[in-house]
């Protein structure tokens, strides 16, 4: 068991510190849904690998049903792949948005955290657990 760190001298929180506080908040909050976003379209990533990995083992002369929205419908395997690689495409593209606003979140809110355990010391937890 580790001792809580007491805490040093009571430090006044001024308007800006409670600023950085909240926007500190904010930003870990949507740092979270955004890890949840991206482990959701790798998922969804590797759901569309396994679909273009089953499409080689289908015959070239069956129709291949494609579901768009809540519909499904029939296009050749040719067709069937070059949809496949292209929703591919698109959610390998949104994985790498989503994973470069993550990078920018975590370099703020770094930022922020010196900041603030700088202003603050041990009188501020912000380390999640």
């Amino acid at each position: 068991l580790r001792a809580m760190p007491q805490p040093e001298e009571d430090v006044e929180v001024r308007l800006e510190d409670q600023q950085a506080i909240n926007q500190f908040g904010r930003l870990n909050t949507r740092m979270h849904e955004l890890e949840d976003e991206v482990k959701e379209k790798r998922s969804q990533h590797d759901q569309l690998d396994d679909a273009a990995n089953e499409l080689i083992l289908a015959d070239d002369d069956e129709p291949v049903r494609v579901q768009y929205g809540e519909c499904y419908f029939e296009v050749g395997k040719e067709r069937a792949d070059e949809l496949l690689e292209s929703r591919k495409d698109a959610v390998a593209d949104e994985i790498s948005e989503l994973e470069s606003q993550l990078g920018t979140i975590r370099q703020t809110l770094a930022g922020l955290k010196k900041q603030l355990y700088a202003r603050f010391g041990g009188n501020i937890n912000l380390e999640e657990n």
